[in-house]
């Protein structure tokens, strides 16, 4: 690596005031001047989808070491690997930055997007087993799960983190009202969560204008003037399409296949879907190698897959439900098939199902879809709680379970011995999760 492009990408050693000049550290002081991430002292694996923020994290934990925590800016290097082909290009620039830092003091490294760094994984594991690490503090950042989430570095002092877009609720108190609201919401507990979700119905109408509008943006902070055109994101989409395809290709995977199945994904959204059936579809010889493009695919944070229990097994060779992990991959990923990105008017309700599965599955563990004995589907089901997202309105005795919620766009809350109606944007509301670095 030219060492040029190192000082380059760390201003900051010639002036430590360069930081405020950075295009994302502005940008969030822009958009959430309230909402700036400090320093934790450990070492850090942080994964997440592209363009969540993960950048825009580091940057401003530099700036708190800077400018609150008066770090000396010589014993910081920020380096961006996304165009670094070797281990060895990292190698010579921590070497380049130990010339440089003062080694009486700690030293800080942010390595971003390391994890398609051929070899990555030796490196790290090599500068903890070697002592390097022993005075220094190491971010890492990673846009792929495969190999991270993999890598356990045992005996290690590192900790994963799982940077998703914002949830519902940090969505809502961001751009709309700050609702006091008990955060400790348990499913289980139906009545005192029909309570609280009787508590949220004064704000119902900025909740449901909410919700339609994190259909379009998703929980993705983007900057201010772009939400102030007629289709907000429109000029994001190619950006972001060609970012996951590069991904794809540093993974080694054929692009054509990875269209294909994404197209199969879109056209039965929501729907039960198989590995052969995609693969019969999609013109792709083996089911095998659908499922290996489904797994690369959730392990770039551009699916869920939901897998169906029966009789409190889960069947993994059966039929998957799979969903996009936020509203606006869905517009990207239709955008990229199809060169479309509105939604029709039969899609909608297919991806607030989506949104109300990843909400889920982020703030619960073990979630899964079923059918009942007469063939209805619960389109999910957690522990021995049912949950059903309908279209329209819906009685309370639509839900196909013998406990749970139904949830609709527009029904006030109501309920009848174990189950419970609820209004989607208030339920998403209440059971909504943050990123850990909040």
């Amino acid at each position: 690596m030219d060492l040029t492009t190192v000082t380059m990408q760390n201003p900051w050693w010639k002036n430590k005031s360069e930081i405020l000049k950075d295009d994302k550290v502005k940008k969030a002081l822009e958009t959430k001047p309230e909402h700036v991430y400090t320093f934790k002292n450990e070492n850090i694996i942080l994964l997440g989808p592209r363009q969540v923020g993960k950048t825009t994290y580091i940057k401003l934990v530099i700036m708190d070491l800077l400018i609150n925590k008066n770090i000396n800016p010589r014993n910081i290097l920020y380096l961006t690997c996304d165009f670094i082909d070797s281990k060895e290009d990292i190698k010579n620039a921590l070497t380049f930055f130990d010339e440089q830092s003062d080694k009486k003091n700690t030293r800080y490294i942010f390595l971003d997007e390391i994890s398609f760094v051929k070899d990555w994984n030796t490196l790290i594991l090599g500068l903890f087993n070697s002592g390097y690490l022993k005075d220094k503090r190491i971010y890492l950042t990673g846009s792929s799960s495969i190999s991270l989430l993999k890598e356990t570095f045992p005996g290690r002092d590192i900790l994963k983190i799982v940077f998703l877009p914002m949830q519902f609720r940090e969505y809502f108190d961001l751009f709309y009202d700050k609702i006091d609201c008990n955060t400790e919401i348990n499913l289980e507990d139906m009545e005192n969560f029909y309570k609280s979700a009787q508590n949220l119905i004064p704000y119902i109408d900025n909740l449901n204008i909410a919700l339609n509008n994190y259909l379009l943006s998703g929980g993705f902070l983007w900057p201010s003037y772009l939400l102030e055109n007629s289709d907000p994101l429109s000029q994001l989409f190619e950006i972001y399409k060609d970012a996951l395809l590069s991904d794809i290709s540093k993974l080694e995977k054929n692009q054509k296949y990875f269209k294909a199945i994404m197209d199969q994904i879109i056209t039965g959204y929501s729907s039960r879907l198989s590995a052969n059936s995609i693969a019969k579809t999609a013109s792709i010889g083996s089911h095998k190698t659908v499922e290996n493009y489904l797994e690369i695919m959730e392990g770039l944070f551009i699916i869920k897959i939901f897998y169906k229990k029966l009789n409190g097994k889960i069947m993994y060779r059966s039929n998957k439900k799979i969903y996009f992990t936020d509203p606006f991959i869905y517009r990207v990923m239709k955008f990229y098939v199809s060169g479309e990105s509105q939604f029709r008017e039969n899609e909608e309700s297919k991806i607030l199902e989506g949104i109300v599965g990843i909400h889920l599955s982020n703030s619960f563990n073990d979630i899964y879809y079923l059918e009942t004995k007469n063939g209805k589907e619960v389109d999910f089901v957690y522990k021995n709680i049912g949950i059903e997202v309908k279209s329209g309105n819906k009685k309370i005795n639509k839900l196909h379970y013998d406990k749970g919620y139904l949830l609709s766009r527009n029904d006030m809350p109501a309920m009848s011995n174990d189950k419970v109606s609820i209004p989607i944007s208030v339920f998403l509301y209440l059971i909504s999760s943050k990123n850990k670095l909040n």
